[in-house]
């Protein structure tokens, strides 16, 4: 019995040794299943965390990732930045990042107790973009050298920045690949032809204005012409006793009969057939004489009254006149008709700066046929053509006008015909001499507006053509016909 008892007490205390055995390893296992989740939620913690954006000039250097405790870090592209890992005393640092050229890419950091990096965007932009970019200019991004400009701007001059800024990074990356080349050449022993090669990235531009692009301009033309002539011619003839005595102007005289035995007889001719002729004749004295005057002035107004409509950028032009045919020899004796415009024209190029602002450039030019000097092609004459052209650009606000003046044309032609010593004389002299004066004055000026405008909208009424309102269709037109001025109607051949 006795040894019964003991082994039993034997039993159960190695049952219990087994027991407290196996609550150690449950509590061991619960601390290292603990362990392990508190790990895995540290490790996944960063695969939550968004990945961080970092902008830096080239040139600028920015220390990232302070006071962690890294293990590894890679840069996407070592063309655009360069990296370096900082440690202090107690193992923790962070990274230096140096901005090279122009361009995106991303930087990857492993910290020492994970093995998923966090990743940051790196953005190089060049050492100007400050400079030249603003809030309000468009968003410039560099893609393997290539840029891309999108977004949109309120305006073209913020837009312009942003083209700016897409050249200067998209040359100043080709200036980074050349130098990275040339280096790697000389190490490989090649001399640098590996970045012989390189050129400058292209431009993408993407991005809008946010303004209206249609431009309407009314155009006002106006040339005016001014023509004076004055004319002056004397016929003088006396007869007495046999003697006679006369100056004619030249073309003044058509027949002469005389002799030593004959009467003396002259026929004149009017000097100026289109003057104004005084006529003396005294036939007891045997006197005649003529005398031809004429002054005229002459006034002539050309208005044109264009309206253009042009994009943004594009152009519009107009031709009040005509095209005169000119024949043009070709080989083996053909000959082809080509046609030349001339009159006065107008082309113009809008642009619009932003919502209140245009530039336009004008180019009037005003031409007439030159008959005295034309020239005979093939047995045809075909007269010159007389040019008066200009090209200017102006800046104007919505609804602004502007005038083109100074396009003057003047032409004087003066002509003397005289009998020698005898119309040098003074006073005296004016009965031996003709005169002919004539001037042309030509002047051309232009109004232009620019207005920014939008197209109807769709369904919308449209406005009544001209003639439209008096125009009949199926009216009273006998009763219109019949009443006359009585009748409210406007009939056929009847106007108000």
């Amino acid at each position: 019995m006795a040894k019964t008892a003991a082994g039993g007490k034997r039993v159960a205390m190695a049952y219990a040794r087994v027991g407290g055995m196996l609550f150690m390893m449950l509590c061991t296992s619960g601390a290292l299943s603990h362990a392990a989740q508190a790990q895995g939620v540290a490790q996944r913690a960063p695969e939550t965390a968004s990945s961080a954006a970092v902008e830096l000039s080239v040139g600028e250097q920015r220390q990232v990732a302070a006071g962690r405790s890294l293990s590894r870090v890679a840069v996407g592209d070592p063309d655009v930045a360069d990296v370096l890992v900082m440690r202090e005393r107690n193992g923790k640092g962070g990274v230096l990042v140096v901005g090279k050229s122009p361009g995106t890419t991303n930087l990857m950091l492993w910290d020492k107790a994970q093995s998923t990096p966090q990743t940051l965007t790196l953005t190089v932009r060049p050492a100007a973009a400050a400079a030249l970019a603003n809030g309000a200019a468009p968003p410039v991004a560099t893609y393997d050298g290539d840029v891309v400009v999108s977004g949109s701007t309120p305006t073209m001059e913020t837009h312009q920045r942003g083209v700016d800024l897409a050249a200067l990074a998209a040359s100043k990356r080709s200036r980074a690949n050349t130098s990275s080349g040339d280096r790697r050449g000389a190490l490989a022993g090649n001399g640098g032809r590996d970045g012989a090669g390189a050129t400058a990235g292209a431009i993408v531009d993407e991005s809008t204005v946010a303004t209206r692009s249609v431009v309407q301009v009314d155009v006002r033309v106006v040339e005016f012409s001014r023509t004076v002539l004055k004319e002056a011619g004397l016929n003088l003839f006396k007869q007495s006793n046999g003697f006679a005595f006369g100056s004619f102007a030249p073309s003044g005289l058509t027949s002469v009969t005389g002799g030593g035995t004959s009467n003396f007889q002259a026929v004149g001719a009017v000097p100026i057939a289109s003057a104004f002729n005084l006529v003396l004749n005294s036939a007891g004295r045997g006197l005649f004489a003529d005398l031809s005057l004429m002054e005229s002035n002459n006034l002539a107004r050309v208005l044109a009254e264009p309206t253009l409509v042009a994009l943004s950028g594009q152009s519009a032009s107009f031709l009040a006149g005509g095209e005169i045919p000119v024949p043009v020899p070709e080989a083996l004796g053909a000959t082809s008709i080509q046609y030349k415009p001339y009159g006065v024209g107008l082309t113009l190029t809008p642009t619009v700066l932003s919502a209140r602002r245009i530039a336009l450039k004008v180019a009037p030019e005003a031409s007439q046929l030159d008959f005295q000097n034309a020239v005979t092609i093939n047995g045809v004459s075909v007269p010159a053509i007389t040019t008066r052209r200009a090209d200017t650009t102006v800046e104007l606000g919505d609804g602004e006008s502007f005038v083109i003046g100074g396009l003057i044309d003047r032409e004087t032609l003066s002509n003397v015909g005289k009998v020698p010593l005898l119309g040098d004389l003074p006073i005296i002299g004016a009965f031996f001499k003709q005169l002919n004066y004539q001037r042309k004055d030509k002047e051309l000026v232009i109004i232009v507006t620019p207005h920014l405008v939008s197209p109807l909208a769709k369904d919308a009424r449209l406005p009544s053509l001209p003639g439209e309102q008096s125009e009949q269709h199926g009216g009273p037109v006998w009763r219109s016909y019949l009443g006359g001025a009585l009748s409210g109607d406007v009939g056929p051949g009847f106007s108000r």
